[in-house]
């Protein structure tokens, strides 16, 4: 299927409502699923008051996510893409509403509530790599970069949100209700992407999906992106700074804010809010300005640098008004970082490893996280919520550096979006050889 420029519309020139759609949708979905993330872990230190034992719950779940994206995600590249992301959606539904009936009854049963966290981050395991590789059903070459920063903003509406959103519900009507906002988006973002056709989504006639079993598909995924060196090299780099940045946000900073500084639930959502509108700031103006003036490599050593201060700050400054600004300068950074290294994979990959690319690219920079998730237990007991997040933060400066040693970086992030089709088959031909 190739792009389609119809029905352009909703003020974002060039991009198809189509597309808007779907991104709508998962912006719904994210922000449910922000409620749902706070909600759980606001409920489970209430029901239990143990950090060992919250941290391993995450730990679980997080490495359900990051194992299904390489297992699953061939899916995308050998099924309909649209179908696939309706499947997941309704999947999504059943979970938070299984969610919403524990907390209604007051259930709290850890191995239930581990498994329905668990099977809920598989799902976001497929769909995440599918909301990029959907991107050239509607939109051409010159628009991709344009249809990611849409799809930035999307979600940076709903990671600023969500957070004041799950907070307020849980401060003022209790996680039930945190639980049900997340099952009513959910089942908006459902009816939404149902109005896309599948056809949409099939296999174009000038291209044949891969006849190759599922174990084939997920062995050559992980071919492609360590024979296509810049990619592999990233990947390692991100795994590096997401043992630090996920067990911040999903486990540091909920303990920083509750033990340590002795502040509501309200200014997790305060600090959340400001990422969000950084996330914001930086895909809809800050990397559009930067794109015109600075290379896209500096560009994503920049965003790597600005999520280590941002962890530095907390760690390091109690100020009520420089701790939110570190979070706003550690949105921008993920934009810098984001929306140049995904535009670049997804124009110079081969239409039919798009999919297995993205899904692998992204297990290998998440790979870290579980593991960091249960380190933190014994970085906290020896050294203590703040020391530990500073010295992660220092560890994110460092690595900052290292994209520089990638090699081939600077030269694909430096060429034009409209030169780089295919461009790592063209520089790694072995790579993709069958």
């Amino acid at each position: 299927m190739s792009a389609n420029s119809s029905g352009i519309t909703w003020g974002f020139p060039g991009i198809d409502r189509r597309l808007l759609k779907v991104q709508f949708s998962f912006l719904l979905m994210v922000l449910g699923g922000r409620c749902n993330q706070l909600a759980v872990a606001w409920w489970a230190l209430q029901e239990t008051g143990s950090a060992v034992y919250f941290a391993n719950m995450i730990a679980c779940s997080i490495a359900a996510e990051v194992f299904a994206k390489p297992l699953l995600g061939w899916l995308g590249d050998k099924y309909n893409k649209i179908l696939i992301i309706k499947l997941a959606s309704w999947l999504s539904l059943l979970t938070a509403l299984l969610m919403v009936a524990l907390s209604a009854t007051g259930s709290f049963n850890p191995w239930t509530v581990g498994a329905l966290m668990m099977i809920s981050s598989a799902i976001v395991g497929v769909r995440d790599p599918l909301q990029a590789s959907i991107i050239p059903l509607f939109a051409h070459d010159d628009k991709v970069s344009l249809a990611f920063r849409t799809k930035s903003m999307m979600s940076s509406f709903s990671n600023l949100l969500g957070p004041v959103l799950a907070s307020g519900l849980i401060y003022g009507f209790g996680v039930t209700l945190a639980f049900a906002a997340d099952f009513v988006a959910i089942l908006f973002a459902g009816a939404l992407i149902a109005t896309i056709p599948n056809p949409v989504g099939a296999t174009s006639h000038s291209d044949t999906a891969p006849a190759a079993s599922g174990w084939r598909m997920i062995y050559s995924g992980f071919k492609v992106v360590y024979g296509v060196k810049v990619e592999f090299y990233l990947a390692i780099v991100a795994m590096l700074i997401n043992f630090a940045l996920f067990p911040f946000f999903t486990i540091l900073l909920p303990l920083y804010v509750k033990d340590v500084i002795h502040y509501p639930v309200t200014y997790i959502g305060l600090l959340d809010s400001c990422f969000g509108l950084g996330i914001l700031a930086g895909s809809y103006k800050i990397i559009g300005w930067l794109s015109e003036r600075i290379p896209r490599d500096l560009c994503v050593s920049a965003g790597f640098a600005l999520l280590g201060f941002n962890l530095v700050v907390v760690g390091t400054v109690s100020s009520s008004l420089l701790v939110p600004v570190a979070f706003f300068c550690g949105g921008v950074g993920l934009m810098l970082i984001n929306i140049p290294t995904s535009a670049v994979r997804l124009l110079a990959t081969p239409k039919l490893h798009r999919n297995r690319i993205f899904a692998t690219v992204s297990f290998l920079s998440a790979a870290a996280s579980p593991l960091g998730s249960f380190a933190m237990t014994s970085l906290i007991a020896h050294l203590g919520v703040a020391l530990t997040i500073t010295l992660l933060g220092f560890m994110v400066l460092l690595l900052s550096l290292l994209v520089f040693l990638v090699p081939d970086f600077k030269t694909f992030m430096r060429t034009q979006d409209t030169q780089l089709n295919d461009a790592y088959q063209d520089k790694y031909p072995a790579a993709f050889a069958r």
